[in-house]
């Protein structure tokens, strides 16, 4: 998948999906990182997920913390009550939109 897609609005979105999977204990940015590149197939690095993580950080959308329990400390980041209802009303948005699209193909079609 291009990675072109991935920021803003979806860029949010995914990070907030893939984060509540693990809400309970949270993820840290490398184990982040490796998620996407898993479930999407695209490789960000460190300079487009933290800065993206630090400002879902600013607007409540997650919390962090520090574990030392692995040897070397790892921020790691939860999603918070107003970042479940917004992954909410992201996930409902995108459920009507992605019906409308057409494949490409389709689209191209010159009339007869």
């Amino acid at each position: 998948m291009n990675k072109k897609i991935f920021h803003g609005a979806i860029l949010e979105s995914v990070l907030l999906n893939l984060i509540n999977e693990t809400s309970e204990h949270g993820l840290h940015g490398y184990a982040i990182s490796n998620a996407l590149k898993k479930k999407f197939g695209v490789n960000l690095g460190p300079s487009t997920i933290y800065p993206e993580l630090k400002q879902m950080e600013k607007k409540g959308l997650l919390a962090s913390s520090w574990d030392f329990s692995v040897g070397k400390a790892r921020r790691q980041y939860r999603i918070t009550r107003k970042g479940q209802g917004l992954m909410t009303e992201y996930n409902s948005e995108l459920k009507a939109i992605i019906p409308t699209f057409r494949p490409l193909e389709l689209s191209l079609k010159t009339p007869r």
